[in-house]
């Protein structure tokens, strides 16, 4: 037996015809003829009863199609992984990113890809939220990791974690509640912030707005490592969202959870709508999204140890 004698043992079992047959494998009667005899001599039984009217299936005809549409199923679904698998071995992926996400969090995501797939080529485009949704939208990148903006229809928009917004605060500075703050508490403190246009300063503009309190940094930065340098320096408290700031960091400041209220953001794997990805980018917006997933399990134990508080 071999694959192609099966595949036209199907297309006659199927079509009923040797003639449709024919045409649907774009091979002559007579081959598919030919075929299907010889796999009925490698068998020794009749697989099919020819009239000149039709072409019905013998009981042993009948078992031998139903164990051979399982296995060229399994066949087909064998050869479309191994052909993804060797894409994955050369290709491109264009990756978007908010600044808040690659700056800590994504850089190992990235190395554990790359050493998974060598022969793959990243890119990694940093903007904030409105440039990160342009560049999906110019095809710039293949998707972006970021946080939801809402109004947008061309985009799909899938959600990955829950991202508290958390006060960064110099050691000079004593909480009596430990792990979390209020927004009137901050309030006080001199303000560090990023600058207009980016997501995080207008969640916290909006913030201050609906409580009632003057929002006027001191200083507005571009960078947020510029922003724990001047905490670091003892200059002001700024509000970020929890995956801003380093995972093990040390310095001169502490973190608290935000409460009274509570903000949180959505960070979400973002695509163009009716757009499908490669194998290569596909896997690896999977890979960034579950590893994100797993990397803030300790975001909700924080937010956890806060709400008790």
């Amino acid at each position: 037996m071999n694959i192609r004698q099966i595949e036209t043992f199907l297309a006659v079992a199927e079509s009923g015809s040797f003639r449709r047959a024919a045409e649907l494998l774009h091979r002559s009667q007579s081959v598919v003829s030919v075929h299907v005899q010889q796999l009925e001599e490698d068998l020794g039984v009749p697989l099919l009863e020819r009239t000149t009217r039709r072409v019905s299936l013998t009981p042993e005809g009948r078992t031998f199609l139903l164990r051979c549409k399982g296995v060229m199923a399994d066949l087909k679904e064998v050869a479309q992984q191994l052909r993804e698998e060797s894409i994955l071995r050369r290709g491109r992926v264009s990756i978007g990113a908010a600044p808040s996400v690659s700056t800590h969090r994504l850089p190992p995501i990235i190395a554990a890809y790359q050493r998974l797939y060598p022969g793959v080529t990243l890119e990694l485009h940093e903007a904030f939220a409105k440039g990160m949704y342009n560049d999906v939208l110019e095809r710039v990148t293949d998707f972006a990791i970021g946080p939801r903006v809402s109004g947008l229809k061309d985009f799909d928009i899938q959600p990955i974690i829950r991202d508290p917004i958390v006060a960064v605060l110099p050691n000079s500075i004593a909480l009596n509640t430990g792990s979390t703050v209020t927004l009137k508490r901050i309030a006080r403190e001199p303000q560090l912030s990023m600058p207009r246009g980016t997501a995080i300063r207008e969640t916290v503009e909006r913030a201050f707005q609906d409580a009632g309190f003057d929002f006027s940094p001191r200083f507005e930065v571009m960078h947020q490592q510029t922003l724990f340098s001047l905490i670091e320096a003892g200059l002001g408290v700024t509000l970020l969202p929890f995956m801003s700031v380093p995972p093990d960091r040390k310095g001169q400041y502490h973190v608290a959870v935000l409460k009274d209220p509570a903000i949180t953001r959505e960070i979400c794997l973002i695509t163009l709508k009716g757009k499908k990805l490669s194998p290569a980018a596909s896997t690896c917006a999977e890979m960034i999204a579950s590893e994100l997933q797993s990397q803030f399990k300790q975001s909700s134990q924080l937010q956890r140890r806060g709400s008790k508080t």
